[in-house]
């Protein structure tokens, strides 16, 4: 009697991104599909200058969680290209050097850490990421590079994406319309990715 073979559903992991206050954890939040598995960050509202390696080890710990649920859409709040923007700002406005969380990215990759299959972009100008920082009333920390220099934000995010994941498949919503409109847009996004995977 022949050993029966079984082969795995095949799976979708797409990073949604996108500047600070531009709608995605609201958008994600209310996607409701049980095909959909939502993986966000792990850490308290209140987080007080951890060190670098902290949010590191959250990002492999988002992808471990990612790899270990089989549904079929793995839908995770930003990925390690969110913390390779956030550091290359941060050294070049505050002069404190990146090398570690590069050197990260490339020991890391293939193993904990591993690229998607899609990104997807909850796209809005930068002076409205900071325009809803203030509406929301929002603390601005000096060293939250997010908020402080969106606009370098938004211009990193363009160049290390296309240097480091050339060939992944971008898509973007325009984070400027209503939640209702953006909401939908990403959850008729998924449905047409999970359609036609990879």
């Amino acid at each position: 009697m022949s050993a029966e073979i079984r082969h795995l559903p095949e799976t979708l992991t797409i990073f949604l991104e996108g500047l600070s206050c531009c709608g995605k954890t609201t958008a994600m939040q209310a996607i409701t599909s049980a095909d959909v598995a939502k993986i966000y960050k792990e850490w308290p509202a209140d987080l007080k200058n951890p060190p670098t390696e902290f949010f590191l080890e959250r990002d492999e710990d988002k992808l471990r969680r990612a790899r270990e649920t089989d549904a079929p859409i793995k839908l995770i709040d930003r990925g390690y290209l969110s913390t390779l923007t956030f550091y290359t700002v941060f050294e070049e406005q505050r002069g404190i050097s990146a090398y570690p969380v590069y050197r990260w990215f490339i020991n890391e990759l293939g193993g904990k850490l591993y690229r998607p299959d899609h990104y997807i972009f909850i796209d809005v100008p930068p002076e409205v990421s900071a325009e809803r920082a203030v509406t929301s009333g929002r603390v601005i920390d000096e060293n939250n590079m997010w908020l402080k220099f969106p606009e370098r934000i938004e211009y990193w995010y363009d160049k290390l994406l296309a240097v480091f994941e050339p060939a992944t498949a971008i898509h973007r919503i325009d984070g400027t319309k209503s939640v209702e409109q953006v909401t939908q847009e990403l959850q008729d996004l998924l449905e047409t990715l999970k359609g036609g995977k990879k």
